[in-house]
């Protein structure tokens, strides 16, 4: 997830210069599939495991994994069952995507949090007058011997205000990405042709 994070977050020439892409002078692509390959082969492994221990009919345990495998949708906004393959992954010959829904939750749901934590202990760690001052949050709220809860979050602004200041100072994924016109559009006056790549922050 760290290398899949790192070559996200490099300035990639060929979205500036589009003929570059099929060289991919950075080694950026080749980089990115060896990476979320991995990945995905972790996220892969849990579904087949789970599928198969729910085959020879092992007591069902009940996370999200068995959530989703248990999924039915009404099959006109959703679709009726949520495939193994959508759980895994697909190939397009050009580019390896990661499946919708397992390596989003791996990803974007670990990878950003561990980052902010990181950012915010370093901070803290020179900062010490912050420090204290979180510390003293934290116990009169939520004491010396007891673990902190998600419903004492809102009566600890003094820390909300920690990691809002972290994720300005060290946003956990790039602010400027770019972006493809999929029409020909008018915005603010002015004319976008379709196939126009932009970056936006």
């Amino acid at each position: 997830m760290n290398g899949v994070m790192e070559w996200n977050g490099v300035a990639n020439m060929a979205d500036s210069f589009p003929w570059l892409r099929w060289l991919d002078p950075q080694g950026l692509k080749r980089k990115m599939k060896k990476d979320l390959g991995k990945a995905i082969q972790i996220a892969s492994k849990f579904v087949k495991e789970r599928m198969e221990a729910r085959g020879v009919g092992r007591e069902k345990t009940r996370d999200f994994l068995d959530l989703l495998l248990e999924f039915e949708g009404n099959g006109i906004d959703e679709p009726d069952k949520i495939s193994e393959h959508d759980l895994n992954i697909f190939y397009t010959g050009k580019w390896l995507f990661s499946s919708n829904l397992l390596d989003e939750i791996f990803m974007a749901g670990s990878e950003t949090t561990s980052s902010t934590t990181e950012w915010a202990m370093t901070e803290l760690l020179c900062n010490p007058e912050t420090l204290m001052k979180a510390k003293a949050e934290l116990t009169q709220v939520i004491g010396p011997n007891r673990k902190i809860e998600e419903s004492d979050i809102d009566n600890l602004p003094y820390l909300q205000g920690i990691i809002k200041e972290t994720l300005r100072l060290h946003p956990p994924v790039p602010l400027l990405l770019p972006r493809k016109a999929i029409d020909d559009t008018k915005f603010m006056g002015y004319f976008i042709p379709k196939d126009t790549q932009e970056c936006v922050g």
